[in-house]
């Protein structure tokens, strides 16, 4: 910390001056209140992630009835945690039926709240959680109704079929058709 000069001027019949060196205190307390004072505050350490944290908890990958916009897929994540969870650079990979990815998406940026739901739309490397592992889709429907492939649990293991079932309801769902379209995007699973 750098010192501050302080200037004291008395007067005790006649004028005098005296100077000290003085720094700032660690803390001080007024009024029952404590302040902390400092030149550099640390930065807040994120908590780590570990996988379950954040899981792919519903996606809708046969699109929807609008013919200009069939291809509208989108993946739900879910934070099961009771932080916010800060998303700028993960990485959704499609793995494929091989063990190397095929695609990704890299999210730019976007933030998770505590036990909240995150879409992506419009379709860090470590894998947080995995969906899905064979040729076909484990749930879900791209016939009339289209129907979202939805985790019957988020705690459950993502590349378990036993994990997923059709989505029955519609909630937040958007367009015409969207009463024959079923998956509840940013909203809990209805199973």
């Amino acid at each position: 910390m750098k010192p501050y000069l302080l200037l004291l001027i008395t007067f005790t019949g006649f004028l005098s001056y005296s100077y000290t060196h003085s720094y700032l205190s660690d803390s001080a307390a007024s009024s029952g209140n404590t302040f902390t004072a400092s030149a550099e505050f640390p930065t807040p350490t994120p908590a780590p992630i570990n996988p379950g944290d954040v899981v792919i908890n519903e996606i809708n990958w046969g699109g929807n009835n609008e013919p200009s916009s069939s291809n509208d897929e989108w993946v739900e994540l879910v934070n099961n945690t009771s932080f916010s969870i800060d998303l700028t650079n993960w990485v959704i990979q499609d793995l494929g039926a091989g063990a190397s990815p095929t695609q990704h998406y890299t999210l730019p940026s976007g933030t998770i709240s505590s036990n909240g739901f995150f879409l992506i739309s419009g379709l860090s490397q470590e894998i947080i959680n995995t969906a899905n592992r064979s040729d076909d889709w484990y749930a879900g429907t791209d016939t009339d109704p289209k129907k979202s492939m939805e985790k019957i649990s988020p705690s459950l293991d993502g590349t378990l079929d036993s994990s997923w079932e059709d989505a029955n309801s519609h909630v937040n769902m958007d367009g015409p058709g969207s009463t024959d379209e079923f998956g509840t995007p940013k909203a809990a699973n209805n199973l």
